[in-house]
This record gives structure tokens, C-alpha cells and sequence, in this order.
């Protein structure tokens, strides 16, 4: 069955966005697709992207290792959302570690298919669309964590350190450290985001119950 019958819902990625619907569906079915039973890394950090990949069910995670070995989780990716287009386009290695969680299907473009749609005006557009969405989001995240209340900064280092199961393993001293501030602190505000029904904590383990509304979580938290 050819992408754009199996996976018609991908035709409104913004990736896709004002493209003919002959144009929509060549750039699908061109695409292989695979589904991942267990979690698989896409893209490393620091190889070359050989093409696009586009989410057509399930989560991609992107992820950061640091000069000392540590991780830090940059982004879940969805249904619609693409990885690596900077890249390949670009030729610069990856600057982050794109891992496909389990039951993920995926949709691959090679780099030779995405230059020959890049000879469209509307696809440069989306490409570069995309990109500034990132960048919108990556700051409106920076700003949150140099001006935002504790309750928010906790929250987006909760979101940002939960794992394929929205589950953060962490103690009050972990996250005091990380936040600059005191472990009673910390625990008044993980008390107030239990109490809202935003998150669940038990011993040695928080989950958050509301991970695919970060934006509109935090909005309810700083009361706008």
C-alpha cells in the first residue's frame, strides 16, 4: 500500500503545508516507512543526516549529550513532526540524537529525494517554516527559565528529564541543585503541580500526567 493511502493524515504535516495534493502524495510515497518495535536510534550526534524523517505515529525523542557525558532531553517528537532537514540540506552533522521510541512509525526521505523538492518555492518555505518554529519554541523556553516562577522552571525540568514513559526518576536534592534553590522549596512546588493534576509524585519518581501541553501548562501556571 502505497504512504500516502496508508498514512493520509500526513498530508497535513507542515512539512507538506500548501503543496498539491499530487505533490503531497509523491513526497509520501517516495518515503519508505518502517516501525520500530523497540526504541532505535535515527540520527547520532555528530554523523552526517542522510535524509528526512517524518513521524507518521508515535515519538521521537531528541537528545543532547554534553562534554561530560550527560544527557539532556531537547524535544519529543509527533505525528507530523520531521528530524534531520537542517541537516541533510545543510551537510553539517547532527547536533543532536534523534531516537525513535517503541511502536514509532517512521517515514524516511533520503537527501537526493529532498533536493529535487527543493526546486519548489513552497517546500523551501516549509523547510525554513519548520526551522522557525524551533527556534521560537527554544526561546520562548529560554526565557521561561530565566523569568519564569519556580513552579514553571520545575515543571520544564520535569518535562525536559522525563523518559518514553513521561516518568522522571529523580530526588528533591537532584532537582533543588538544578533549579538553584532550596529541597523545601522544591517540594511546596512539586505539592502545588500535584495538586493541580499536572504531575504524580511518589517515592523517588515523578510522572507527569499531562505531557503533550507544556505550552498551555504553563500559561495555566503563570495565570495568563
Amino acid at each position: 500500500m502505497k504512504n500516502s493511502v496508508a498514512f493520509p493524515h500526513l498530508q497535513k504535516a507542515k512539512m507538506l503545508t500548501d503543496l498539491s495534493q499530487d505533490d503531497k502524495a509523491d513526497f509520501l510515497n517516495r518515503c519508505t516507512s518502517r516501525t520500530y518495535e523497540s526504541p532505535e536510534i535515527l540520527l547520532h550526534q555528530g554523523a552526517q543526516s542522510p535524509g528526512i524523517f517524518l513521524v507518521a505515529h508515535g515519538r521521537i525523542d531528541v537528545l543532547m549529550t554534553g562534554p561530560q557525558g550527560e544527557q539532556t532531553l531537547l524535544a519529543h517528537l509527533g505525528t507530523g513532526d520531521t528530524a534531520g532537514e537542517i541537516e541533510c540540506i545543510s551537510g553539517e552533522t547532527c547536533i543532536a540524537t534523534c531516537r525513535a521510541q517503541a511502536l514509532a512509525t517512521v517515514l524516511f526521505c533520503p537527501t537526493q529525494v529532498v533536493f529535487e523538492f527543493l526546486r519548489a518555492p513552497l517546500f523551501i518555505r516549509n523547510v525554513a517554516s519548520v526551522f522557525r518554529s524551533r527556534m521560537a519554541a527554544d526561546n520562548a523556553v529560554k526565557a521561561l527559565d530565566q523569568h519564569g516562577s519556580l513552579d514553571q522552571r520545575l515543571f520544564l525540568r520535569l518535562r525536559t528529564l522525563c523518559d518514553g514513559r513521561d516518568r522522571v526518576r529523580a530526588n528533591q536534592a537532584h532537582l533543588a541543585a538544578i533549579l538553584g534553590c532550596s529541597r523545601q522549596s522544591v517540594n511546596k512546588a512539586l505539592g502545588r503541580l500535584r495538586a493541580d493534576g499536572i504531575i504524580d509524585v511518589a517515592k523517588g519518581e515523578v510522572r507527569i500526567l499531562k505531557p503533550d501541553s507544556l505550552h498551555d501548562t504553563l500559561a495555566d501556571l503563570s495565570g495568563d
